[in-house]
């Protein structure tokens, strides 16, 4: 494992777009092209085509031009940058819709997260699981957004716009996949309302954010400021708030619990299985956080995603786990966002489990703004 590479951009979002995709040139590229290695032996056609075929037979597009232009433009400038073709670079933005599109990918990927309110802030964390193949294009984005007066830190895949993160005004958001929820192919991609989020400055502006948009992929979101910790499923149908019996915490895996929005296609012997998995996981999380009498700091929030209570199901999910299994997940990485006086961001390139958490503070403390009371 290399270290994590943590790479600046600022300017407009074509510039952003261009210093991730030049800095991060080779990085991309390679992911570029194991990505494609990936379509041909999983889907048996030329990567090329695959490609052309996902773009004609969805429609994000325009949603993505209405909603979230300023990203698009950021698309386009890590094509540049990387000297990669736009096309190919604008289909990886979409992996969470390549998921269901693409029948060979569902059931594959794994995340565990949670949310709750702090002694100072709130923590919101999650380990963000994906295919063994992705590891070694863990990236850390710090963004400044000069024109919103707002920093950012997003993890990413190296070449996508972002994943998860946590910004300057003390605002953080944690996902994971609901693949049984129902999936739309004109809605906003699932990188794109996590960004778009990301550019809120509070839980209630994000989940506002998530009540407009049109929803591409079955998605759940936690939200997290430092006076409230949100949580919502959202697919095709919409968003839906996810009730929890304490306050302002929150904890989810990849099965719905509030949605009625199911996918009955994924009624099968393997989606079961992956059910199993994914309450198992769900379990050992509510085991810790779900006590509204313990205290979560970042301590019990490392402990928690470095969990094995099941050994089949665990939280923290090794790559050696699927080492002989390129598509089968593995925790690509670990974050623990925290929110308050003094945001920071923990990650670990990695399962937490044998992987250490580092920590980033923002760089310009002037372009903090507090969350109103």
């Amino acid at each position: 494992m290399s270290p994590l590479p943590v790479i600046d951009i600022s300017g407009s979002p074509r510039e952003r777009g261009r210093a991730h995709g030049e800095t991060l040139r080779a990085l991309v590229r390679a992911r570029d092209a194991r990505w494609r290695e990936q379509i041909e032996a999983n889907c048996g056609m030329a990567s090329d085509r695959f490609i052309e075929r996902f773009l004609l037979e969805t429609l994000f597009l325009p949603a993505i031009q209405r909603l979230t232009p300023e990203l698009l433009e950021e698309t386009r400038g890590i094509a540049e940058g990387s000297d990669l073709p736009y096309e190919a670079v604008l289909a990886a933005q979409f992996m969470d819709e390549e998921w269901w599109w693409s029948e060979p990918f569902l059931g594959r990927h794994h995340c565990s997260g949670f949310g709750a309110l702090t002694a100072d802030g709130a923590i919101a964390a999650q380990n963000m699981d994906l295919g063994v193949w992705m590891d070694g294009f863990q990236t850390l984005l710090r963004i400044e957004d000069r024109a919103r007066c707002l920093e950012s830190y997003v993890l990413t895949v190296a070449g996508i716009i972002g994943l998860c993160g946590v910004n300057s005004a003390g605002f953080a958001l944690c996902v994971n996949t609901l693949l049984d929820l129902n999936h739309r192919s004109d809605g906003l991609p699932v990188a794109f309302v996590a960004r778009g989020a990301l550019e809120r400055r509070s839980a209630a502006e994000a989940a506002a954010f998530l009540e407009t948009v049109p929803h591409a992929s079955g998605q759940n979101y936690i939200l997290a400021d430092p006076t409230a910790v949100l949580d919502y499923e959202c697919s095709a149908a919409g968003a839906v708030r996810v009730p929890y019996p304490v306050a302002n915490r929150a904890w989810h895996t990849n099965h719905s619990i509030a949605s009625g929005d199911r996918d009955a296609a994924r009624a099968t012997s393997g989606w079961a299985d992956h059910g199993r998995d994914s309450r198992n996981r769900l379990a050992a999380v509510e085991r810790r956080i779900g006590d509204g009498a313990a205290r979560v700091d970042p301590g019990l929030a490392q402990a928690t995603l470095s969990s094995k209570d099941d050994p089949r199901d665990p939280v923290s999910r090794r790559k050696d786990r699927g080492v002989d299994k390129p598509a089968t997940g593995f925790t690509f990485a670990s974050v623990i966002w925290e929110v308050g006086a003094h945001p920071a961001a923990h990650v670990a390139p990695g399962a937490p489990c044998s992987h250490e958490f580092a920590t980033y503070e923002f760089a310009k403390p002037a372009l903090r703004r507090a969350v109103a009371p």
